[in-house]
């Protein structure tokens, strides 16, 4: 597991999508490693090495590992989101600590691995699959299921069609509360059936979970999961608020 480490970095890019949720890309001022599926601290207040570090939030790395930036993505949900959303333009320098969480994917080779995302839920399957677009692939299958409330909260939307080409043994299955005009995506009407996709992976060869979104979504797949007796340690998740 790297020792996490504090990197100054600057705002190279933004994009902003429906209700100020807005996907930032860093450029570190030197590499860092990590895991898809780990997170980072971002303050926003400049760090000085002899007091304590900066008020600051956690955030899930929405791309793969060894790259020259990092990219996350935020919905801003309280004042210091809101002060990222309103201060974080292209050229500020904030800083970042990285890496921390255990919500990756190194023990689950040679498994049937599922990816339940609600919204911005999505940003640390994404790392994991530009990971395996890259070749780093040992999984019997890899199944997204990602629901948004309304259609142009749709993020990575091209991304997901690339990733059924290029990865193997790889189905997604994206679920829209509200779908209000065509997509390029094939979209099902209404929220995540959680009983449904439930029974429809747990007749899987060899099936783990990964849980990542709302918290409410989280508790609806845990306690189905559990009332169908799959262990603990074929459940993991990224619960958020």
């Amino acid at each position: 597991m790297s020792v996490p480490r504090k990197v100054k970095a600057v705002v190279i890019d933004l994009i902003r999508y429906r209700d100020n949720i807005t996907l930032y890309r860093f450029k570190p001022e030197f590499g860092v490693k990590f895991k898809p599926g780990q997170f980072l601290h971002l303050a926003l207040d400049e760090y000085d090495p002899s007091y304590n570090w900066p008020e600051s939030r956690v955030f899930s790395i929405a791309n793969a590992p060894g790259k020259e930036f990092i990219d996350i993505l935020i919905s801003p949900k309280g004042s210091f989101t809101n002060r990222i959303i309103n201060e974080i333009s292209v050229g500020r320098q904030v800083w970042l600590k990285l890496p921390f969480g255990t919500f990756n994917f190194h023990d689950s080779s040679g498994k049937d691995v599922i990816l339940i995302a609600g919204g911005t839920g999505i940003s640390p399957f994404i790392s994991f699959l530009e990971y395996l677009i890259e070749g780093k692939n040992g999984y019997r299958s890899i199944n997204l299921f990602y629901g948004v409330r309304e259609q142009d909260l749709i993020i990575f939307e091209e991304n997901l069609e690339i990733y059924q080409q290029k990865i193997k043994n790889f189905k997604y299955r994206l679920f829209c509360e509200n779908i209000n005009n065509e997509s390029v995506l094939l979209l099902e009407p209404g929220i995540l059936p959680v009983r449904e996709l439930v029974n429809q992976t747990i007749s899987f060869t060899d099936p783990v979970y990964f849980l990542s979104g709302p918290k409410p979504m989280i508790e609806s797949f845990e306690k189905e999961l559990n009332e169908k007796s799959i262990p603990p340690t074929k459940i993991f998740y990224d619960k958020w608020e």
